[in-house]
Protein backbone atom coordinates (compact mmCIF):
# COMPACT_ATOMS: atom_id res chain seq x y z
CA UNK A 1 0.00 0.00 0.00
CA UNK A 2 1.29 3.43 -0.96
CA UNK A 3 1.62 5.56 2.14
CA UNK A 4 -0.02 8.93 1.69
CA UNK A 5 1.75 12.13 2.73
CA UNK A 6 -0.12 13.84 5.54
CA UNK A 7 -1.87 17.17 4.97
CA UNK A 8 -0.68 20.11 7.07
CA UNK A 9 -3.46 21.52 9.28
CA UNK A 10 -1.81 24.93 9.71
CA UNK A 11 -1.44 25.43 5.96
CA UNK A 12 -4.99 24.23 5.34
CA UNK A 13 -6.31 26.69 7.88
CA UNK A 14 -4.27 29.56 6.44
CA UNK A 15 -5.51 28.77 2.93
CA UNK A 16 -9.11 28.53 4.12
CA UNK A 17 -8.86 31.92 5.84
CA UNK A 18 -7.64 33.52 2.61
CA UNK A 19 -10.39 31.88 0.55
CA UNK A 20 -13.14 32.87 2.97
CA UNK A 21 -12.08 36.51 2.86
CA UNK A 22 -12.28 36.55 -0.95
CA UNK A 23 -16.01 37.11 -1.32
CA UNK A 24 -17.61 35.14 -4.16
CA UNK A 25 -21.42 35.22 -3.99
CA UNK A 26 -23.03 33.40 -6.91
CA UNK A 27 -22.99 35.74 -9.89
CA UNK A 28 -19.83 37.52 -8.73
CA UNK A 29 -16.99 34.99 -8.64
CA UNK A 30 -14.38 36.80 -10.75
CA UNK A 31 -12.25 37.68 -7.71
CA UNK A 32 -12.16 34.05 -6.57
CA UNK A 33 -11.32 32.95 -10.09
CA UNK A 34 -8.31 35.28 -10.20
CA UNK A 35 -7.17 34.18 -6.74
CA UNK A 36 -7.25 30.53 -7.77
CA UNK A 37 -5.44 31.23 -11.03
CA UNK A 38 -2.66 32.92 -9.06
CA UNK A 39 -2.47 30.03 -6.59
CA UNK A 40 -2.31 27.44 -9.36
CA UNK A 41 0.34 29.30 -11.36
CA UNK A 42 3.40 27.75 -9.62
CA UNK A 43 2.20 24.17 -10.15
CA UNK A 44 2.46 22.05 -13.32
CA UNK A 45 -1.23 22.28 -14.21
CA UNK A 46 -2.89 23.39 -17.44
CA UNK A 47 -5.46 26.07 -16.72
CA UNK A 48 -8.48 26.85 -18.86
CA UNK A 49 -11.48 29.07 -18.18
CA UNK A 50 -14.86 28.38 -19.74
CA UNK A 51 -17.15 31.05 -21.16
CA UNK A 52 -19.19 30.95 -17.95
CA UNK A 53 -16.13 31.44 -15.75
CA UNK A 54 -15.48 27.89 -14.55
CA UNK A 55 -11.81 27.04 -14.01
CA UNK A 56 -10.43 23.67 -15.14
CA UNK A 57 -6.97 22.71 -13.84
CA UNK A 58 -5.58 19.60 -15.55
CA UNK A 59 -2.67 17.40 -14.44
CA UNK A 60 -0.98 14.91 -16.78
CA UNK A 61 -0.90 14.60 -20.55
CA UNK A 62 -4.05 14.16 -22.56
CA UNK A 63 -7.72 14.67 -21.84
CA UNK A 64 -8.69 14.16 -18.18
CA UNK A 65 -10.36 10.86 -17.25
CA UNK A 66 -11.02 11.61 -13.57
CA UNK A 67 -12.07 14.83 -11.92
CA UNK A 68 -12.78 16.44 -8.59
CA UNK A 69 -15.28 19.30 -8.54
CA UNK A 70 -15.40 22.07 -5.92
CA UNK A 71 -17.54 25.15 -6.44
CA UNK A 72 -16.24 28.70 -6.04
CA UNK A 73 -19.60 30.40 -5.55
CA UNK A 74 -21.27 31.00 -2.21
CA UNK A 75 -24.70 32.14 -1.12
CA UNK A 76 -25.51 35.83 -1.13
CA UNK A 77 -28.26 38.30 -1.96
CA UNK A 78 -29.23 40.90 -4.53
CA UNK A 79 -31.00 44.24 -4.40
CA UNK A 80 -34.58 43.52 -5.46
CA UNK A 81 -36.29 46.86 -4.85
CA UNK A 82 -35.54 50.26 -3.32
CA UNK A 83 -38.21 50.95 -0.70
CA UNK A 84 -39.76 54.42 -0.22
CA UNK A 85 -37.79 54.72 3.03
CA UNK A 86 -34.49 54.35 1.16
CA UNK A 87 -33.93 50.89 2.59
CA UNK A 88 -33.72 47.90 0.29
CA UNK A 89 -35.70 44.76 -0.34
CA UNK A 90 -33.45 41.78 -1.07
CA UNK A 91 -33.77 38.55 -2.99
CA UNK A 92 -31.59 35.56 -2.04
CA UNK A 93 -28.87 34.13 -4.28
CA UNK A 94 -29.06 30.40 -3.71
CA UNK A 95 -31.40 28.59 -1.36
CA UNK A 96 -31.13 29.80 2.22
CA UNK A 97 -33.39 31.07 4.95
CA UNK A 98 -33.83 34.76 5.76
CA UNK A 99 -33.50 33.65 9.38
CA UNK A 100 -29.73 33.48 8.85
CA UNK A 101 -29.63 36.91 7.19
CA UNK A 102 -31.22 38.77 10.08
CA UNK A 103 -28.61 40.87 11.88
CA UNK A 104 -25.85 40.25 9.33
CA UNK A 105 -23.46 43.01 8.28
CA UNK A 106 -23.10 43.13 4.52
CA UNK A 107 -21.83 45.14 1.56
CA UNK A 108 -23.56 46.27 -1.63
CA UNK A 109 -21.33 46.07 -4.70
CA UNK A 110 -22.43 49.12 -6.71
CA UNK A 111 -21.92 49.35 -10.46
CA UNK A 112 -19.66 52.40 -10.07
CA UNK A 113 -17.21 50.46 -7.91
CA UNK A 114 -18.49 51.93 -4.66
CA UNK A 115 -18.98 49.56 -1.75
CA UNK A 116 -21.81 50.51 0.60
CA UNK A 117 -21.96 48.88 4.01
CA UNK A 118 -25.12 48.12 5.91
CA UNK A 119 -27.12 45.66 8.00
CA UNK A 120 -29.84 43.17 7.08
CA UNK A 121 -32.69 43.56 9.58
CA UNK A 122 -36.22 42.27 10.08
CA UNK A 123 -38.87 44.90 9.30
CA UNK A 124 -39.73 45.10 13.00
CA UNK A 125 -36.27 45.25 14.53
CA UNK A 126 -36.80 47.07 17.84
CA UNK A 127 -38.64 45.56 20.78
CA UNK A 128 -38.86 49.03 22.30
CA UNK A 129 -40.96 50.13 19.33
CA UNK A 130 -42.88 46.99 18.38
CA UNK A 131 -42.92 44.90 21.58
CA UNK A 132 -44.01 41.28 20.91
CA UNK A 133 -44.33 41.83 17.16
CA UNK A 134 -40.55 41.42 17.03
CA UNK A 135 -40.99 37.79 18.11
CA UNK A 136 -44.16 36.97 16.18
CA UNK A 137 -43.31 38.41 12.75
CA UNK A 138 -42.81 35.77 10.03
CA UNK A 139 -39.46 34.56 8.72
CA UNK A 140 -39.16 35.20 4.98
CA UNK A 141 -37.28 37.42 2.54
CA UNK A 142 -40.19 39.85 2.27
CA UNK A 143 -39.82 40.44 6.02
CA UNK A 144 -36.19 41.63 5.95
CA UNK A 145 -34.64 44.79 4.56
CA UNK A 146 -31.15 46.15 4.06
CA UNK A 147 -30.37 49.29 6.09
CA UNK A 148 -27.56 51.06 4.18
CA UNK A 149 -25.08 53.11 6.17
CA UNK A 150 -25.71 56.25 4.14
CA UNK A 151 -27.84 59.32 4.79
CA UNK A 152 -31.07 58.43 3.03
CA UNK A 153 -34.69 59.43 3.56
CA UNK A 154 -36.13 58.17 0.28
CA UNK A 155 -35.64 55.87 -2.67
CA UNK A 156 -34.30 58.85 -4.62
CA UNK A 157 -31.61 59.47 -1.98
CA UNK A 158 -30.46 55.85 -2.18
CA UNK A 159 -30.41 55.82 -5.97
CA UNK A 160 -28.33 59.00 -5.94
CA UNK A 161 -25.54 57.16 -4.09
CA UNK A 162 -25.34 54.53 -6.87
CA UNK A 163 -27.63 51.83 -5.45
CA UNK A 164 -29.74 50.03 -8.06
CA UNK A 165 -31.72 46.80 -8.41
CA UNK A 166 -29.62 43.83 -9.49
CA UNK A 167 -26.55 44.72 -7.45
CA UNK A 168 -24.89 41.96 -5.44
CA UNK A 169 -25.00 41.99 -1.65
CA UNK A 170 -22.14 40.09 0.05
CA UNK A 171 -22.52 39.11 3.70
CA UNK A 172 -19.61 39.28 6.15
CA UNK A 173 -18.22 35.79 6.67
CA UNK A 174 -16.96 36.31 10.26
CA UNK A 175 -14.53 33.35 10.35
CA UNK A 176 -13.29 32.01 13.67
CA UNK A 177 -10.96 29.04 14.11
CA UNK A 178 -10.89 27.73 17.66
CA UNK A 179 -8.10 26.12 19.65
CA UNK A 180 -10.29 23.01 19.88
CA UNK A 181 -10.13 22.53 16.11
CA UNK A 182 -13.50 23.93 15.07
CA UNK A 183 -13.75 26.05 11.92
CA UNK A 184 -16.71 28.43 12.18
CA UNK A 185 -17.80 30.81 9.44
CA UNK A 186 -20.36 31.64 6.84
CA UNK A 187 -19.60 30.00 3.51
CA UNK A 188 -17.45 27.08 4.54
CA UNK A 189 -19.59 25.80 1.66
CA UNK A 190 -17.57 25.44 -0.43
CA UNK A 191 -14.33 27.19 0.48
CA UNK A 192 -13.29 24.18 2.58
CA UNK A 193 -13.38 21.90 -0.48
CA UNK A 194 -11.22 24.34 -2.46
CA UNK A 195 -8.74 24.53 0.43
CA UNK A 196 -8.57 20.72 0.45
CA UNK A 197 -7.94 20.67 -3.31
CA UNK A 198 -5.11 23.19 -3.01
CA UNK A 199 -3.60 21.16 -0.15
CA UNK A 200 -3.69 18.06 -2.36
CA UNK A 201 -1.79 19.93 -5.06
CA UNK A 202 0.80 21.08 -2.51
CA UNK A 203 1.29 17.52 -1.29
CA UNK A 204 1.63 16.16 -4.83
CA UNK A 205 4.24 18.80 -5.67
CA UNK A 206 6.23 18.44 -2.42
CA UNK A 207 6.41 14.65 -2.67
CA UNK A 208 6.99 14.28 -6.41
CA UNK A 209 3.68 12.49 -6.92
CA UNK A 210 1.34 12.55 -9.90
CA UNK A 211 -2.06 11.10 -10.80
CA UNK A 212 -1.96 7.71 -12.49
CA UNK A 213 -4.31 8.93 -15.25
CA UNK A 214 -4.93 12.43 -16.64
CA UNK A 215 -6.90 14.27 -13.98
CA UNK A 216 -8.54 17.66 -13.48
CA UNK A 217 -9.94 19.86 -10.77
CA UNK A 218 -13.14 21.61 -11.86
CA UNK A 219 -13.56 24.81 -9.85
CA UNK A 220 -17.11 25.68 -10.78
CA UNK A 221 -19.45 28.60 -10.28
CA UNK A 222 -23.24 28.88 -9.98
CA UNK A 223 -23.50 25.51 -8.18
CA UNK A 224 -25.65 27.21 -5.55
CA UNK A 225 -28.31 27.86 -8.19
CA UNK A 226 -28.16 24.36 -9.69
CA UNK A 227 -25.53 24.67 -12.43
CA UNK A 228 -21.81 24.06 -11.77
CA UNK A 229 -19.96 21.12 -13.29
CA UNK A 230 -22.86 20.32 -15.59
CA UNK A 231 -21.89 23.38 -17.65
CA UNK A 232 -18.13 22.86 -17.67
CA UNK A 233 -16.85 19.33 -17.07
CA UNK A 234 -14.69 18.00 -19.94
CA UNK A 235 -16.61 15.32 -21.84
CA UNK A 236 -13.62 12.97 -21.52
CA UNK A 237 -14.14 12.57 -17.75
CA UNK A 238 -15.35 9.08 -16.79
CA UNK A 239 -15.39 9.55 -13.01
CA UNK A 240 -16.27 12.64 -11.00
CA UNK A 241 -16.05 13.12 -7.24
CA UNK A 242 -17.93 16.21 -6.13
CA UNK A 243 -16.45 17.55 -2.88
CA UNK A 244 -18.92 19.66 -0.93
CA UNK A 245 -20.57 20.25 2.43
CA UNK A 246 -22.22 17.36 4.31
CA UNK A 247 -25.14 18.44 6.53
CA UNK A 248 -24.90 17.43 10.19
CA UNK A 249 -28.31 17.14 11.83
CA UNK A 250 -30.37 14.90 14.10
CA UNK A 251 -31.80 13.09 11.05
CA UNK A 252 -28.45 12.61 9.25
CA UNK A 253 -25.44 10.33 9.80
CA UNK A 254 -22.81 12.94 8.90
CA UNK A 255 -20.46 14.12 11.65
CA UNK A 256 -18.17 17.13 12.06
CA UNK A 257 -15.34 14.67 12.80
CA UNK A 258 -15.52 12.39 9.73
CA UNK A 259 -15.52 12.48 5.98
CA UNK A 260 -18.94 11.69 4.49
CA UNK A 261 -19.70 9.55 1.45
CA UNK A 262 -23.03 10.73 0.05
CA UNK A 263 -25.01 7.99 -1.66
CA UNK A 264 -28.03 9.97 -2.85
CA UNK A 265 -29.22 13.53 -3.23
CA UNK A 266 -32.16 15.25 -4.92
CA UNK A 267 -30.94 14.15 -8.37
CA UNK A 268 -31.01 10.50 -7.33
CA UNK A 269 -28.39 7.92 -6.36
CA UNK A 270 -24.71 8.36 -7.15
CA UNK A 271 -22.58 5.58 -8.63
CA UNK A 272 -22.50 2.58 -6.31
CA UNK A 273 -19.30 1.30 -7.91
CA UNK A 274 -17.44 4.60 -7.57
CA UNK A 275 -18.61 5.02 -3.98
CA UNK A 276 -17.43 1.48 -3.26
CA UNK A 277 -13.98 2.41 -4.58
CA UNK A 278 -13.88 5.45 -2.28
CA UNK A 279 -15.03 3.37 0.67
CA UNK A 280 -12.29 0.82 0.02
CA UNK A 281 -9.71 3.62 -0.16
CA UNK A 282 -10.97 5.06 3.11
CA UNK A 283 -10.66 1.69 4.82
CA UNK A 284 -7.25 0.96 3.29
CA UNK A 285 -5.78 4.31 4.38
CA UNK A 286 -7.67 4.39 7.70
CA UNK A 287 -9.57 7.55 6.84
CA UNK A 288 -12.49 8.05 9.26
CA UNK A 289 -15.74 8.21 7.28
CA UNK A 290 -19.49 7.71 7.45
CA UNK A 291 -22.15 7.05 4.81
CA UNK A 292 -25.14 9.32 4.39
CA UNK A 293 -28.13 10.13 2.19
CA UNK A 294 -29.34 13.69 1.59
CA UNK A 295 -32.98 14.60 1.01
CA UNK A 296 -32.75 18.33 0.20
CA UNK A 297 -29.38 18.72 -1.47
CA UNK A 298 -27.74 19.08 -4.84
CA UNK A 299 -24.08 19.27 -5.86
CA UNK A 300 -21.78 19.51 -8.86
CA UNK A 301 -22.37 15.78 -9.23
CA UNK A 302 -26.11 16.40 -9.45
CA UNK A 303 -25.63 19.00 -12.19
CA UNK A 304 -23.49 16.56 -14.20
CA UNK A 305 -26.20 13.90 -13.97
CA UNK A 306 -28.92 16.38 -14.88
CA UNK A 307 -26.86 17.57 -17.87
CA UNK A 308 -26.81 14.02 -19.24
CA UNK A 309 -23.11 13.23 -18.89
CA UNK A 310 -22.08 9.58 -19.27
CA UNK A 311 -20.00 9.90 -16.10
CA UNK A 312 -19.89 8.05 -12.81
CA UNK A 313 -20.46 10.45 -9.92
CA UNK A 314 -19.83 10.31 -6.19
CA UNK A 315 -20.24 12.81 -3.38
CA UNK A 316 -17.56 13.39 -0.72
CA UNK A 317 -18.32 15.86 2.05
CA UNK A 318 -16.92 17.53 5.14
CA UNK A 319 -19.39 17.20 8.01
CA UNK A 320 -20.87 20.61 8.85
CA UNK A 321 -23.41 21.82 11.37
CA UNK A 322 -25.94 24.53 10.37
CA UNK A 323 -25.34 24.30 6.63
CA UNK A 324 -26.36 27.40 4.67
CA UNK A 325 -26.45 29.20 8.01
CA UNK A 326 -23.55 30.05 10.30
CA UNK A 327 -21.57 26.91 9.55
CA UNK A 328 -19.19 24.84 11.67
CA UNK A 329 -16.94 21.89 10.87
CA UNK A 330 -13.88 20.41 12.58
CA UNK A 331 -10.34 20.09 11.28
CA UNK A 332 -10.48 16.29 11.69
CA UNK A 333 -13.21 16.14 9.04
CA UNK A 334 -11.28 18.49 6.74
CA UNK A 335 -8.12 16.39 7.08
CA UNK A 336 -10.08 13.18 6.44
CA UNK A 337 -11.58 14.64 3.26
CA UNK A 338 -8.16 15.83 2.05
CA UNK A 339 -6.60 12.41 2.64
CA UNK A 340 -9.39 10.60 0.81
CA UNK A 341 -9.18 13.06 -2.10
CA UNK A 342 -5.44 12.44 -2.34
CA UNK A 343 -5.91 8.66 -2.18
CA UNK A 344 -8.37 8.81 -5.05
CA UNK A 345 -6.17 11.10 -7.15
CA UNK A 346 -3.32 8.58 -6.79
CA UNK A 347 -5.47 5.44 -7.20
CA UNK A 348 -4.19 3.05 -9.85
Amino acid sequence: MQKLPLPRPERLQETLQELLLEYSPVGATDGMLRLLQDKLAPWPVRQSVTSRGNLIATLGEGDPKRAIAAHMDTLGAMVQYILPSGRLELTPLGSWSARFAEGARATIWCDNGKRIRGTILPRYASGHAWNEVVDTQPVNWEQVEFRPDIVTHSAEDSRATGIAPGQIVALDVEPEFTETGFLVSRYLDNKVAIACALECLSLLNENGLAPTVPFCFAFTNAEEVGHGAGTSLPLSVDDLVSVDIAPVAANQHSSEFYATLGYKDTAGPHSQSLLAELETLAQTHEVPYVRDVFRHYHSDGSSVKNAGYDTRTALLGFGTDSTHGYERTHMTSVLAVTRLMLAWILRR
